[in-house]
């Protein structure tokens, strides 16, 4: 025994156990949520080196030192003290829910939009690209993936155009996301006067923590008076699977009205984050336009925040819930307060139904949302599976009178990691089409029977079950 601690590998060993210890202690200290404590002490015992590796690049959740960037201090503060009367005409669940959301990222209720719900990625390249040839002054782009397909070189060579009219053009990537990206994509974009840049490189020596905190926003903005965001990328609208190809399903909105200040603001913050540059002024931020009736909240969340804001917003949304809850996402991983509201909301009578794909890229993410299937049946939740497409839309409804849509998906990475992007949509009008929309593809997908998951295996029941127990951790 003694020669074996002596000797290399009980060295090694014995580092390891010694760091093991140290790590647990600080993560214990951080006094976070215990499933996400447990998950990562189990991992430094579990799997030596490799979970103090797996910590030091992916257990910072927080972003410190992100800055702020705010381009009208004075308008933010009327935004802020505005919606008093605005709030006083919503039921009152959803006044909630509105005085939670803007408290938790100053982000208030905005009134006179207009919203236009696309369902399917044809639809909005479609809108966006007449959007871009219409731009007068600027177009700025912020996506989580840019591909460089024929998709992508679409929307290149559309920005190239625009700025050789004269207009300003910025493109914003995420550095994981587009690391496709090169560049033989990039060269002529910048040799037309594009300004690109990636949010979150890697930098070996400069906070390399911060590489795990990735900017998942899908947005365009357009003469500070147009704005695009839902969950579509920009990149081929198909999944490839052996020879077949699967198209992806997606939903995104068109925001047209004084909200589109909000989304603006929302760039300039992650502009500058990334490039210093302050983007200010009435050409940025035009005087506010009244074009519809719609009452929009714009929600950024991320690790700047307040932290568990999106958690906090979902949870209140689906407590203020009476008649009918319908979720809509392509990755799910509850978290277990979020699983609670779920299954106490199906307990107390509300009618509540989840669409998720029958399959992702991502198995062991099917796997840990599978392992709550049983719990939920039992509780009165009902699932559909579907399977013509990829299903990638990011929607929840509550009572067909309000709708969140965005780029976030139900997980812990959209929870607490991720910069995301969503609108709480107070109109009837949009909710109920998207209900709508809803029971189309419901209609469509196959029912999740209580049977079927009875008959799992030991070995599969075993895999769901320790994905979930890692789930906090994907």
């Amino acid at each position: 025994m003694i020669d074996f601690l002596l000797s290399g590998w009980g060295l090694l060993a014995v580092l390891d156990l010694g760091l093991a210890f140290l790590f647990s202690f600080i993560v214990i200290s951080q006094k976070r949520d215990p499933a996400v404590t447990l998950a990562w002490v189990l991992g430094f015992f579990l799997f030596p080196f490799a979970g103090l590796f797996l910590y030091a690049f992916f257990g910072y959740q927080r972003f410190r030192l992100r800055r702020r960037f705010i381009p009208n201090p004075s308008r933010r503060l009327a935004l802020i003290h505005e919606p008093t009367d605005l709030r006083a005409g919503l039921a009152p669940g959803l006044r909630d829910v509105e005085l939670l959301a803007a408290k938790l990222t100053d982000y208030p209720v905005i009134g006179g939009n207009r919203v236009t719900v696309f369902d399917h990625s044809t639809e909005t390249d479609t809108a966006l690209t007449q959007a871009i040839r219409q731009a007068k002054h600027h177009v700025h782009m912020c996506y989580y993936i840019v591909e460089p397909d024929s998709t992508g070189l679409h929307f290149r060579d559309l920005l190239i155009e625009q700025a050789k009219r004269g207009v300003q053009c910025r493109l914003l990537m995420d550095a994981v996301g587009s690391y496709r990206v090169g560049r033989s994509f990039l060269k002529p974009l910048r040799q037309a006067g594009v300004r690109t840049d990636f949010f979150g490189p890697f930098r070996t020596f400069r906070r390399p923590w911060a590489f795990n905190f990735r900017n998942h926003r899908k947005l365009t903005v357009i003469d500070g008076n147009v704005g695009f965001l839902g969950s579509q990328n920009i990149g081929h609208n198909f999944w490839r699977v052996g020879s077949r190809r699967i198209r992806w399903r997606e939903t995104d909105v068109r925001l047209e009205g004084p909200a589109v200040e909000e989304l603006q603001t929302v760039f300039g913050e992650d502009w500058n984050y990334a490039t210093g540059e302050n983007l200010a002024g009435e050409t940025f931020f035009p005087s506010p336009t009244v074009r519809g009736t719609t009452l929009v909240q714009a929600l950024p969340t991320g690790p700047d925040r307040r932290e568990n804001a999106l958690a906090m917003i979902f949870l209140e949304a689906i407590h203020s819930a009476r008649h009918r809850v319908t979720i809509t996402t392509p990755y799910f991983i509850p978290t277990v307060p979020v699983a609670l509201a779920l299954e106490s909301a199906a307990r107390k009578g509300v009618r509540v139904e989840l669409l998720l794909p029958r399959k992702t890229d991502h198995p062991v993410v099917d796997w840990a949302g599978r392992s709550w299937f049983k719990e939920f049946l039992q509780s009165g939740v009902k699932i559909y599976e579907h399977g013509e497409s990829f299903l990638h839309s990011k929607v929840v409804t509550v009572d067909g009178h309000l709708a969140l849509v965005g780029s976030a998906n139900m997980d812990t990475r959209s929870f607490l990691i991720n910069f995301e992007l969503s609108l709480l949509l107070y109109d009837r009008g949009v909710a109920g089409h998207l209900v709508r929309e809803f029971d189309r593809m419901a209609a469509r997908a196959a029912v999740v029977h209580h049977d079927e998951l009875s008959e799992l295996s030991l070995t599969r029941q075993f895999t769901e079950g320790l994905c979930r127990v890692l789930s906090p951790l994907l």
